[in-house]
Formats: structure tokens, C-alpha cells, sequence
């Protein structure tokens, strides 16, 4: 209710101002008059939101308009121009917005698309409300969305109409954590050496597709080999981005053991791999360079194809992948992605592994 106190004073102040501008720090004043414990509150972050609020509303109103330098972060001015033409703007709906929007919710998108807000209001009302009052114990998201609005999918569907609530609460600056929900997580398929929980170093493979992930249990995991995985995983595809969670099941030592990612040599599966690694930096992931290798002499021998559909990588993304790599063969990578070609992991085939990475295989 603050905040509706805050800009109806402003509004005040400019409508009744006989002047073409008006500075900042008598807006600032006029707030600070409203009661004598304003000045302290208005240096408290809650505070500096609240006038930014009203503030910001006035100029998304179009009853001021912003002149001169910003004085601080927040994005304020010296001065404002009153624009006598448009005070009689819809300030009601925008006094709505800022009375029913608060704290923890940010008000900046509906205040810039009004017409959104009167869409949404209902959604709007029904998140805000459970917040306020937020009883009970942590859910999953799509147990919360049934329990809100009786659609399980109404934060995280595939179609436009189920995931509304999802973009209601971005619009609102808010997340699963304040609606008292968590995200679960996808489980990945793999498997673990029986001695896996008492090694203190392991080495997990990620391997991308699904032929290469049976072909290198069999003839690698399985086997008498000079790659030694602990653990297997089935990447499969970009799942493995949401999915990799889940590793927190196993109890990984990110200072101790090594990720090694194995996926396909073309745009996507670098994409892939940087992905993983940005999202998941306090993890050791690196790329299973043997593996790659192996693939990348197979695949030039053979020659490489055409990419089938429009792949895009940045040159950063690249760099960071061949990093690790022997000059030559980086050189040899980075041409390869570059000439909008690409080898499959499939290269690599089952009687490839047995051949470079088992000790005997006569």
C-alpha cells in the first residue's frame, strides 16, 4: 500500500506544479513529508524500490518524461518534464498495478504493458495471494500449478496455453523458490563400476548418442581396457543439459573426479559440451580427447559430410572445446566445423574401441 501512497503524492505534486519541469529532489521532498518516519524508510532498500516504482510508473504513465543525466544505478534523473497533455492517462489502471504488484513481485513489465496486466490479473492475484500467505510444505512445480490453477503444466507445458504461469511469473521477477515449489529432476541413464563408491578419483563418461554409449560398455566398460570409465552416462542429446542434475544422486567429487564428454564432431555437439560446462563449472568436465580423435582420423579417412540442417556455433564455443587438444588436431577440428562440416560419433564403431583402447585384441 506504500507504494500507492508514494505515487498518488507524486502525481499530486504534478499536477499541481505550474512550472514545465520538475527536479528530482523535490519529488524526493514531497515523499519524504508523507510522515515523519518516510526519510529514514525511503534510505532503506524497500524504500528506494518503492519510490523507483512510483517513479518509473509516472514515466510509463507519460505524465513525466526523463531530462538530463541519470544520477544513479537505479536509473533516476535530475529533472522531469511534465506533460500536462497526458496526466489525465489511465492513472487509475496504474495505480491498480502498483497497489495489487508488491514486493516480492517487481512491477517494471506491467508497468510498461498495461494491457498484459489486465490479460493476466487473474493470475496475477492467484500467484501473489499464495505468496503472502504461503503455508505448507515444499512441492514439486507441477504439483503447485494443480494446486493453484488445476493444471499440472500451467508453469512448465509444451503448448503456449500451459505454461502461461510461467510467463506471468517471469513478468513478476519471481521463482519457484518463492511459490514454495522445486523443480524436479530428470534422471539420466547409466551405469557404475561395482567399486565406484570406494575409489576416491573417478573417471565418468558422458557419451551423447545411443549406439556409441552400448558399443563402448560392451567393448570399453566391460572389457579389459586402457580407458577405464567408473561410470557411464547416456547423454542423449541436449537432455544431458537438464538432466546432468541428477548427478548429485551419486555423490561426485567435483574437485576429485573427471568428466570426460564424448559426443558427435559437429556444431551441435560442441554447443553441447560448453553448454555443460557453463552451467555446471564447479564440475572437472572435459572432453574424452581419445575419443574424439579416434572419430576425427575415422571420419577424414571416410570423408566428412555436409552438416544435414543449419548449425551454429560461436568461435568462442569452438576455441574452448579444441583447447585441450594437440595443436594439429584442433587445427584439423576447427577446419572441419568451420567448412559447415561434421563426422558422427558412429565413426567410432565398436571394433574401433576394441582396437585402440583394449589391452589385447587379437
Amino acid at each position: 500500500m506504500l507504494e500507492q501512497e508514494i505515487f498518488i503524492v507524486l502525481q499530486k505534486v504534478i499536477n499541481d506544479s505550474k512550472n514545465k519541469f520538475v527536479p528530482l529532489r523535490n519529488l524526493f521532498s514531497a515523499v519524504e513529508s508523507i510522515n515523519p518516519d518516510m526519510p529514514v524508510f525511503l534510505q532503506s532498500p524497500e524504500g528506494q524500490a518503492a519510490f523507483l516504482s512510483s517513479i518509473n510508473a509516472l514515466v510509463y504513465a507519460n505524465s513525466i518524461s526523463s531530462v538530463g543525466n541519470k544520477t544513479n544505478h537505479k536509473g533516476l534523473h535530475d529533472k522531469y518534464k511534465i506533460n500536462k497533455q497526458n496526466e489525465k492517462k489511465d492513472n487509475q489502471l496504474i495505480s491498480e498495478i502498483i497497489r495489487n504488484i508488491t514486493l516480492p513481485a517487481v512491477l517494471d513489465y506491467y508497468l510498461k504493458n498495461s494491457n498484459d496486466y489486465l490479460k493476466d490479473k487473474d493470475i496475477i492475484d492467484i500467484i501473489l495471494n499464495y505468496i503472502k500467505k504461503k503455508e505448507g510444505s515444499v512441492v514439486t512445480v507441477n504439483e503447485r500449478a494443480y494446486e493453484l490453477f488445476g493444471d499440472e503444466k500451467f508453469f512448465k507445458g509444451d503448448e503456449k496455453d500451459r505454461s502461461r504461469g510461467g510467463v506471468v511469473l517471469k513478468r513478476l521477477g519471481l521463482n519457484y523458490e518463492q511459490l514454495g515449489c522445486i523443480e524436479t529432476v530428470e534422471p539420466f541413464f547409466s551405469f557404475q563400476k561395482k567399486d565406484f563408491y570406494l575409489k576416491q578419483v573417478r573417471n565418468i563418461y558422458i557419451i551423447e548418442n545411443k549406439d556409441t554409449f552400448w558399443s563402448f560398455k560392451r567393448s570399453v566398460m566391460d572389457s579389459p581396457a586402457v580407458v577405464k570409465p567408473d561410470m557411464l552416462i547416456y547423454g542423449e542429446g541436449k537432455k544431458i543439459i537438464s538432466s546432468f542434475k541428477y548427478i548429485d544422486e551419486y555423490e561426485i567429487n567435483p574437485g576429485e573426479d573427471t568428466i570426460h564428454y564424448f559426443g558427435d564432431l559437429d556444431a551441435e555437439g560442441i554447443n553441447i559440451y560448453c553448454d555443460l560446462k557453463s552451467k555446471f563449472q564447479k564440475y572437472n568436465i572435459i572432453p574424452f580427447y581419445k575419443g574424439y580423435e579416434a572419430v576425427l582420423e575415422t571420419g577424414l579417412k571416410k570423408g566428412p559430410a555436409k552438416t544435414p540442417r543449419q548449425q551454429r556455433v560461436s568461435d568462442d564455443n569452438i576455441l574452448q572445446f579444441v583447447n585441450g587438444f594437440d595443436i594439429n588436431v584442433a587445427v584439423k577440428i576447427r577446419r572441419l566445423i568451420n567448412g559447415g562440416l561434421y563426422i558422427p560419433q558412429e565413426a567410432l564403431s565398436s571394433a574401433g574401441m576394441k582396437e585402440r583402447f583394449r589391452y589385447n585384441h587379437d
